[in-house]
C-alpha cells in the first residue's frame, strides 16, 4: 500500500510539473483558451455546405409575359442573389468567364408560344463547372423551379400533381448546417489541441535539456507517459467545455443523450489521440519535428474521417484506413449523442473501436518510449 501511494505521489508530482509548464507562460494560456472558441465561431459561419446567394445572368429572347413570369419566379427564390440581364450571347459568356455569374439562362424566342400550345419549351441552362458540387446543387434547385412554373402556367396546381411529397427532416428539423459543422469541428479542434500538447511534451523536454532529470527519477516509462497524458486530457476537456457552452448558447445545439454520456465517450476518444501524440513526441527530438509530425498525421486523418465526403464514396483501400481513424468514430458518436439520442448498443459500436485504438496507441507509445530510453 505504501509503495502504491509512493508511485501515485510521484506521478502526481509529474502531473503538477506539466501543468506548471503549460500555465507558466501567459501565451500558452491564451493559446489554450481563446483559439478553440474563436476557430469554432469562424468555422461555423465560414464552412458551409449550403448553396445560396447565387449570381445569375439571363438572356431573354422572348420578352413575353410568360418569360417575365419565369424570371420573376427565379428572382424571388432564396437561392438567387443577383440577376444580370444581357442582350447577346457574347455578354452572357463574358459574365460566366469572369465569374460574375455562376449560372446563365437563355430563354428562346418561342418560349411563350410553345407554352400556350401546351408543348414543352426548351431553355438553355449553363453552369460554371469549375465548382462541380455547387453546379449539381444549383441545377437541382432550378429544375425544381422550372417544374413548378410549368405546373402553374398550365393551370395545374402543384398540390394536385399525381404525387404529393411531404418531407420531414429527422434530428435536424430546420436543416441547420451549423449543427453539423460545429459538432464536427469540436472533434477536430480538441484533436489538434490534444496532439499539440502531447506531441510537444517530450520533445520540449529533450530540447530544453530537462528530459534527463525525468529519466533519473524513480518514475517508470509508463508512469511518465501517464503524467504527460493527464494534463493534456484535462486541457482538452477545458477546451471541449468551452465549445459546448458556445454550441449551446450561440448555436442552440441540443444534447439529446445528455452531457454525462458525451463527456464519457469523449474521454475514450482523447485517449486514442493521446497515444498518437505521445508516439510522435517520442520519435522527435525537437519541437519543430513534433509540429511537423502533428500536421502530417492530421491532414489524412481529417480527409479520411468522412467529414468532407462520405466514406462510402472513397476508394475501397481508403475506406480500410478509415477503420483505424479515431475521428471517424468521433463523428458518428457526436452526431448521435447530440442530435439522435442513440441507445447504448449504438454507442458501444463506436466506443469499442476507440478503446482498441487507445490500447494499441498507448501500448506502442510506451514500448517505443521504453526502447528509446534503454
Amino acid at each position: 500500500m505504501m509503495m502504491l501511494s509512493a508511485k501515485l505521489s510521484a506521478v502526481w508530482a509529474l502531473v503538477v510539473k506539466e501543468f506548471q509548464m503549460i500555465w507558466s507562460d501567459p501565451k500558452n494560456r491564451a493559446m489554450i483558451l481563446l483559439p478553440p472558441l474563436l476557430m469554432l465561431t469562424i468555422f461555423a459561419f465560414a464552412a458551409t455546405f449550403e448553396v445560396n446567394k447565387i449570381a445569375m445572368v439571363i438572356y431573354d429572347k422572348d420578352h413575353s409575359p410568360v418569360s417575365y413570369a419565369l424570371v420573376d419566379k427565379i428572382a424571388h427564390t432564396p437561392y438567387v442573389k443577383n440577376i444580370y440581364f444581357v442582350d447577346n450571347p457574347r455578354d452572357l459568356q463574358q459574365k460566366i468567364d469572369t465569374e460574375k455569374a455562376f449560372v446563365a439562362l437563355t430563354i428562346p424566342d418561342d418560349f411563350a408560344q410553345k407554352t400556350y400550345l401546351g408543348e414543352s419549351p426548351t431553355v438553355q441552362l449553363i453552369l460554371d463547372g469549375r465548382k462541380s458540387n455547387t453546379a449539381q446543387v444549383v441545377s437541382g434547385y432550378l429544375t425544381q423551379i422550372f417544374a413548378t412554373f410549368q405546373y402553374e402556367i398550365n393551370g395545374v396546381a402543384t398540390a394536385h400533381s399525381p404525387i404529393t411529397l411531404r418531407v420531414r427532416n429527422w434530428f435536424n428539423p430546420n436543416l441547420n448546417y451549423q449543427w453539423y459543422i460545429v459538432i464536427s469541428f469540436m472533434g477536430v479542434l480538441i484533436s489538434v489541441m490534444m496532439l499539440a500538447i502531447t506531441a510537444l511534451s517530450v520533445a520540449q523536454e529533450k530540447e530544453l535539456g530537462t528530459f534527463d532529470q525525468i529519466l533519473v527519477s524513480p518514475l517508470k516509462p509508463f508512469q511518465i507517459l501517464i503524467g504527460k497524458t493527464i494534463p493534456a486530457i484535462t486541457v482538452a476537456y477545458m477546451d471541449f467545455t468551452i465549445m459546448l457552452i458556445a454550441g449551446h448558447f450561440i448555436f442552440h445545439i441540443p444534447a439529446e443523450s445528455g452531457y454525462f454520456l458525451i463527456y464519457a465517450c469523449i474521454f475514450v476518444f482523447l485517449l486514442s489521440i493521446a497515444g498518437i501524440g505521445l508516439f510522435i513526441s517520442t520519435i522527435c527530438n525537437t519541437q519543430q519535428q513534433a509540429i511537423f509530425g502533428v500536421f502530417a498525421f492530421l491532414a489524412p486523418t481529417f480527409l479520411l474521417s468522412g467529414f468532407i465526403t462520405p466514406i462510402e464514396n472513397m476508394p475501397l483501400i481508403l475506406q480500410k484506413f478509415s477503420v483505424i481513424n479515431p475521428l471517424t468514430y468521433f463523428f458518428r458518436l457526436a452526431r448521435g449523442l447530440f442530435l439522435k439520442d442513440i441507445d447504448m448498443l449504438t454507442i458501444w459500436a463506436s466506443v469499442w473501436p476507440l478503446l482498441i485504438i487507445s490500447v494499441c496507441t498507448m501500448s506502442f507509445a510506451a514500448w517505443f518510449f521504453n526502447k528509446r530510453i534503454n
